[in-house]
């Protein structure tokens, strides 16, 4: 099953959907929580907010088993089993890291149609996957286009990409969550509505 919790940067969604893993956790007794985390450290303020991130998990006292993989998700799905928890953060960082492979070599993979179409479908299986799976995902996204157009080309070819995956992953999950200014406003669902299913 799918929870998909988006929001804009520093909008409080990561700290939502680690709140919400928690609670699903100790209310099906479950022992097993796992964390996805697909940035690259590539900045200080990336580090500072990797370094949060882990000081929240410490804080809740919980046993998070955090698999860093920026690329290849579906690699760890074997991995789980019936009744875990699993917070994927972020796709937004997924697909920029699965889109842009190879930019340090100067590859530009992006720019081809074939290749934008087979990493569409190849992430739309990832995440069907998980929507049928006997555990718990949540999904955790940005909301990137809210700003004003980009001319850019490979801008734009990432957020058309990034909407139809969000349109795809609200259609299989069982809530559909928009969080701002740190309040949860619920699109799909209502929070634990998925417990009774």
């Amino acid at each position: 099953m799918i929870l998909f919790i988006t929001g804009g940067v520093r909008s409080g969604k990561s700290e939502y959907a680690e709140t919400r893993a928690l609670n699903l956790l100790s209310r099906k007794k479950h022992d097993r929580l796992y964390y996805i985390a697909t940035s690259h450290i590539y900045d200080r303020e990336m580090k500072a907010r990797v370094e949060k991130h882990q000081h929240q998990r410490a804080k809740s006292g919980a046993n998070w088993q955090v698999y860093e993989q920026s690329r290849e998700i579906d690699e760890l799905l074997p991995k789980f089993q019936e009744g875990d928890v699993i917070l994927l953060d972020c796709l937004t960082t997924l697909l920029s890291n699965e889109l842009f492979v190879g930019w340090e070599i100067n590859q530009e993979k992006w720019k081809s149609n074939d290749f934008i179409r087979e990493l569409e479908m190849k992430m739309k299986r990832l995440f069907t996957e998980m929507a049928v799976s006997s555990y718990s995902v949540f999904v955790v996204s940005n909301e990137v286009s809210y700003d004003l157009p980009v001319k850019e080309l490979g801008t734009n070819v990432y957020m058309k990409l990034l909407g139809r995956l969000h349109q795809f992953i609200v259609s299989l999950a069982s809530e559909a969550i928009l969080v701002e200014h740190g309040l949860p406003c619920f699109k799909k669902g209502g929070e634990g509505s998925w417990l009774e299913s």
